[in-house]
């Protein structure tokens, strides 16, 4: 039964917590002038690769379809994949250390880029790297902290033993 318990805070938990890192995201890209602009320019792009294939009497469904793809894919992999791992891992552990699910979810959401090209960029690219990198720790910090405060404080706690229940130390 504790296993069940455990199982549907976790749920719970990552529900509450993936849309969380999610708003943390979309505010840190919509702050920062250089990726909103990033942003602004791929969507103008796909809009009108859309526009152009409908006008040439194309059908832009395949277009609109594989940039669907590319941003769930995105964000599994910057907001689902490391708060789901981290609390995994912190369930699995019974940790309930609030360190454990920001720090380690923060950490790793912002290595992700790092981790997927194998290193740092271009020098000049630094600047940029830099806040992206502050954007999705930040985004890490916040789907941990959520996950942790609804369901990685109990982390851990099974039936109590007989001597709990007395009260005994």
């Amino acid at each position: 039964m504790h296993a069940l318990s455990r199982l549907a805070f976790w749920l719970v938990g990552l529900v509450l917590a993936i849309p969380a890192g999610a708003v943390a995201l979309a505010v840190g890209v919509l702050n920062d002038p250089l990726a909103r602009e990033t942003i602004a320019r791929i969507g103008l792009s796909a809009f009108a690769a859309v526009f152009r294939i409908a006008a040439a009497g194309g059908d832009p469904a395949p277009v609109v379809e594989t940039l669907f793809l590319g941003f769930w894919m995105l964000a599994t992999v910057l907001v689902v994949a490391p708060v789901t791992l981290v609390s995994a891992v912190g369930e699995i552990a019974g940790a309930r250390s609030l360190v454990l699910y920001g720090g380690l979810a923060a950490a790793l959401t912002a290595a992700v880029p790092w981790i997927a090209r194998g290193g740092a960029g271009e020098a000049a690219a630094l600047p940029a790297e830099g806040r992206l990198t502050a954007i999705l720790f930040v985004t890490g910090a916040v789907a941990g902290l959520v996950y942790w405060a609804v369901a990685g404080r109990s982390a851990g706690r099974g039936e109590p033993t007989d001597a709990e229940r007395r009260g005994a130390p």
